[in-house]
């Protein structure tokens, strides 16, 4: 859901309204406006239909079985994909930036203009998620079956919208202002670059805030839960402002780690996942969290997503040159509009396989580092347990284990299995930033009693980072010598 939320934002920044619209009388607004109310009510009575079904056949059934959770996964990412076709339509096809900017009368008005753009597209995720309200419920279990369907659509808008939203917010409003109070200097490729770079730095240092904000959480509570967390956080040198609670209604069962400053970092741990997994589990699940960290995975990425614009400069120059008018795969008698379509369609072709292929390949890697953090943090150190000594049970001196053990590495390959299997996800099914659970598994089973194969691991993705990060420094350098750089004005 995430990645199809970026997307509907990238096409309400790349969807500009006409600079005039002499021919947009209140009669076309009125009838546009229909049509695109039409598009979110036909999205929304799918998903009843969808929500009903799923709820339906557990009742038949008895129970929620592992198989309709996982078809439920699948036909709700088929609805998530409708849902960003139906509102590409409405921006697209029915032209509803021109809606905004005339017939609102809303024309570049700070924030207002974007958001009012990107409206329909929330009321379609808004109608999907009360259609499929019923299926939620009947799915999960009961001690982790989401709340009153007012609050669950509040959980289901901050789970979605908590970190991009707010994200995109800084870039629009750091863009409007610069258009705004130096309109000379925001149509300098270069400027905008250099704003680029400075607002990503900034979304990286106010991710933890934006998360509190955005999310329902509380502190874990004290208790012996957290004091393990705690002393595994001491053992392995790791720091967070507070682990908190997630409350998403019983919806989610997941964790995350915000914040690449130990002076405003969090842990979050859903409300889901405490219940319905032991504490070891959870323990293991907290150190692969923790292992983001050591490793300085939220950095980097950070580095990465600025270094990008260089390659997608060169790539948007390419473009161009390729897709300009009279070039050789476009035909010299097609119309100016036809050809900003055809690169605006090349350009999100190119930014979406860039994302699957270095992001992908970058994330998985850093996914499995992570792993082998969350095995390390609850492994005992002897390669030959059981049996198993608790190195978390006591605050006295417990050094990191040097040696993955075989109940650490069976504690987390549990855990993970579980969090799949509640949340509908297949042990074989493939996810672009994290690769499949059983692949993940099987890689952690082969590092049992295997030291060197954990060394040779870790050198590689040494040598992947520093070979990627020279690469996007080159290709920066490249674009900004050849002028590349024009390429994303």
């Amino acid at each position: 859901m995430p990645l199809l939320v970026l997307a509907a934002v990238l096409v309400t920044f790349w969807s500009e309204a006409p600079a005039d619209s002499a021919g947009l009388d209140g009669g076309e607004v009125g009838r546009r406006l229909v049509e695109a109310a039409g598009a979110v009510a036909a999205t929304g009575a799918l998903a009843f239909g969808v929500g009903l079904a799923f709820r339906a056949w557990v009742r038949r059934k008895g129970e929620a079985t592992p198989g309709l959770r996982r078809a439920f996964a699948w036909a709700t990412r088929g609805l998530d994909a409708i849902g960003l076709a139906a509102f590409v339509g409405i921006v697209h096809g029915l032209g509803w930036p021109e809606v905004v900017a005339w017939g609102f009368g809303l024309r570049d008005r700070i924030l207002i203009d974007e958001l009012a753009v990107l409206a329909p597209y929330g009321a379609i995720l808004l109608v999907t998620w009360w259609g499929l309200y019923p299926a939620e419920r009947a799915l999960r279990p009961s001690r982790s079956r989401p709340a009153g369907l007012g609050k669950y659509l509040v959980l289901k808008a901050r789970q979605a919208l908590g970190l991009i939203l707010p994200a995109a917010l800084v870039f629009l409003l750091g863009q409007d202002l610069l258009r705004h109070a130096w309109p000379a200097t925001a149509r300098d490729p270069r400027a905008q670059l250099v704003g680029m770079a400075a607002m990503s730095a900034l979304v990286l240092v106010l991710a933890p805030a934006f998360a509190r904000i955005a999310w329902p959480t509380r502190p874990l509570p004290p208790g012996p839960l957290r004091e393990r967390l705690e002393r595994l956080a001491r053992r392995h040198g790791f720091r967070c402002s507070d682990i908190l609670v997630w409350d998403t209604g019983g919806s989610v069962v997941n964790a995350s780690v915000t914040g690449a400053s130990p002076f405003l970092r969090y842990v979050l741990l859903t409300d889901a996942l405490l219940e319905c997994l032991d504490d070891r589990e959870i323990e293991a699940v907290f150190g692969h969290e923790a292992g983001h960290i050591a490793h300085r995975h939220l950095a980097y990425l950070g580095f990465v997503s600025i270094g990008s614009m260089g390659v997608l400069a060169l790539l948007g120059r390419l473009i161009e040159h390729q897709l300009g008018p009279g070039s050789f795969l476009v035909a010299r008698s097609t119309s100016p509009t036809t050809v900003l379509a055809i690169q605006a369609a090349a350009v999100l072709a190119t930014v979406g396989a860039y994302l699957l292929v270095v992001f992908g390949f970058v994330s998985r890697r850093f996914e499995r580092q992570a792993d082998v953090f969350a095995c390390r943090a609850v492994s005992c150190d002897r390669p030959e347990c059981p049996p198993h000594a608790d190195l978390n049970a006591d605050d006295g001196p417990s050094p990191v284990a040097a040696a993955l053990c075989p109940v650490g590495i069976r504690t987390f390959a549990n855990a993970l299995d579980l969090v799949a299997d509640l949340n509908g996800i297949g042990p074989r099914r493939f996810s672009w930033r994290h690769g499949s659970i059983r692949r993940r598994i099987a890689f952690l089973e082969g590092l049992e009693r295997h030291p060197d194969a954990e060394r040779r691991f870790q050198s590689r993705v040494r040598l992947l980072r520093l070979a990627l990060g020279l690469a996007l420094l080159a290709a920066s350098a490249l674009a900004a010598a050849t002028g590349a750089f024009d390429a994303l004005h």
